[in-house]
């Protein structure tokens, strides 16, 4: 039997999945997330947002994937997940931003159901792409 084994690194978490059991059910959706708090400088709007009052209030002040940098500039490819491309397949379930992926593909900015922000179990979130 093959075993072929790969790490999964999100969010600073690694998981272990070999093909044993990544291939045994789709990821699911349907389990009640178990909810973590956001961290406090995602609880002011005006972190990412600009102001209201303004001609163009609740707009993202700059390019998405470089608002997420200007927090976690270390979270850079190779080391993490490259950001900013068109992905080479159709992914189900999960934001694009003008079809591309971005760091709110896999994070939501605004709920943190599964700690990290991640908008699912990480294992379920990176074989949505990543099919073993």
């Amino acid at each position: 039997m093959d075993l072929r084994t790969f790490a999964i690194v999100a969010a600073g978490c690694t998981c272990i999945v070999t093909n044993a059991c990544a291939g045994t059910a789709p990821p699911s959706r349907t389990r009640p997330p178990v909810s973590s708090p956001l961290p406090e400088i995602k609880k002011d709007c005006a972190t990412c947002h600009l102001p209201t009052g303004t001609a163009k209030a609740g707009e993202l002040k700059k390019k998405l994937s470089a608002l997420c940098l200007d927090c976690h500039p270390d979270r850079k490819a190779p080391a993490d997940h490259k950001v900013d491309f068109v992905p080479p397949g159709d992914i189900k379930g999960l934001p694009l931003t003008d079809g591309m992926i971005t760091c709110s593909t896999c994070h939501d900015p605004h709920k943190n159901p599964h700690g990290n922000l991640l908008r699912m179990k990480a294992t379920d979130l990176c074989l949505t792409c990543h099919p073993v």
